[in-house]
């Protein structure tokens, strides 16, 4: 328990200190019946690449990209929940939850899900390279 405070603590304390953080996934595992839009092609290009700076962020999702820098985009929100072993990203787009990606502080497993009208869908499990680096 006392090393998961302290990674939850270093992760935190990271953030406040690097420009941005890049948590680079690959698939461990894909739900093959997860009922989500064709234009992901998340069984086709089963990544998922998270940049999360200062003041901006964004998440692909196989195929789809949302940015926060993209001016002509849609609406988009990021809420940032913790617990001692994980750290949820929720993120929304037109005051609609999209995905959450959950990440684990200890060995940065993921679980990603999709907001289909208002339904949870586990998408897959995810391996995540984590990087700090300057924009």
């Amino acid at each position: 328990m006392k090393s998961a405070i302290i990674a939850v603590t270093m992760l935190f304390a990271s953030i406040s200190f690097a420009d941005e953080r890049v948590f680079d996934c690959q698939a461990t595992q894909l739900n093959k019946s997860a009922d989500i839009p064709a234009e992901i092609n998340i069984q086709n290009n089963p990544t998922v690449l998270f940049r999360h700076g200062l003041q901006q962020w964004s998440l692909n999702v196989g195929d789809y990209k949302i940015d926060t820098q993209d001016l002509n985009g849609p609406a988009l929100a990021l809420d940032i929940d913790s617990t001692p072993v994980s750290v949820e990203y929720i993120f929304s787009v037109e005051a609609s939850t999209e995905f959450e990606l959950s990440i684990n502080v200890v060995d940065h497993s993921a679980k990603l899900y999709y907001w289909g009208l208002g339904e949870k869908t586990h998408v897959g499990n995810f391996k995540c390279e984590v990087v700090e680096q300057a924009r």
